[in-house]
């Protein structure tokens, strides 16, 4: 049964990279989907962009990408040599789901560098779930969790803010789920109970960001991702990110930019 075909309408499916997938399936297009994707290289190097930013993955190494983060596949002379795994899923598939927001947390490096030995278990497990002839059992659905388990367990603690402190990791979940609504850090201040110069503190402390620079930098990168990869006008886009006004939006993102919302948007052949 052939079984490494992504499908981002199923909550669970993979597929291994080889000269096969290349040939086939590889898209070197921006791509946003609304799963958690897990890219995983066991040999050679896979130059991957995650929301504008650029990483080189190695073997050994685990890049993972939100729900609706944009991603792309960069062609290069690398790709040849590459081989590894692509994983989808979604929340709902992992028995305990929780896992899902330690390790996919806002905030965090999107690429893992994982010990060898802890490949060496990631690959058996792997190869347990190419085994099976139905990728969407319970069997299924415990051996990829395992192996979020092993990424989790063996990713070092400083990268990963859960193990730093508990209201800076629910501070980072409030500004994804307000971000678009709730530009002023008083709201956030208040959600806690503590002054805007407490948090702030904390923010500095555990992020090295203040939290206004979080609020912006998480409402910067959507518009990019509007601008660039959806079909809304720069009004509508400005709507929804909930600006009082186009004029106030431009001026927004070209402050912290350094575009106007329309010389970005003709930027999208150069990305």
């Amino acid at each position: 049964m052939k079984k490494n075909i992504l499908n981002k309408n199923k909550s669970f499916s993979f597929i291994k990279i080889d000269l096969e997938s290349k040939k086939d399936f590889f898209t070197f297009t921006p791509q946003q989907h609304q799963l958690y994707e897990m890219v995983y290289i066991v040999k050679g190097t896979l130059n991957y962009k995650i929301d504008f930013q650029k990483f080189i993955l190695e073997k050994d190494t685990i890049s993972l990408t939100r729900p609706w983060q944009i991603h792309q596949l960069l062609k290069d002379n690398s790709l040849k040599d590459c081989e590894g795994y692509i994983f989808h899923f979604s929340k709902d598939f992992l028995p305990p789901n929780s896992i899902v927001n330690e390790l996919f947390e806002e905030n965090s490096l999107p690429v893992i560098k994982i010990y060898p030995a802890i490949s060496e278990n990631i690959n058996n497990l792997i190869s347990m779930i190419e085994k099976e002839e139905d990728i969407h059992n319970r069997i299924t659905s415990y051996l990829f969790c395992s192996i979020l388990e092993y990424i989790l367990k063996f990713k070092k603690p400083n990268e990963n803010i859960y193990y730093k402190n508990e209201r800076i990791y629910t501070l980072v979940r409030l500004i994804d789920e307000h971000y678009k609504t709730e530009k002023n850090t008083q709201f956030y201040a208040d959600y806690f109970g503590i002054t805007t110069k407490r948090l702030n503190e904390l923010t500095k402390q555990y992020l090295n960001k203040t939290l206004l620079s979080l609020i912006i930098d998480r409402n910067i990168i959507e518009i990019k991702r509007q601008l660039l990869y959806s079909n809304l006008s720069i009004k509508n886009i400005s709507d929804e990110m909930g600006f009082n006004s186009t004029s106030h939006f431009s001026k927004f993102f070209k402050k912290y930019s350094k575009y106007t919302p329309s010389e970005f948007k003709a930027l999208k052949t150069k990305l």
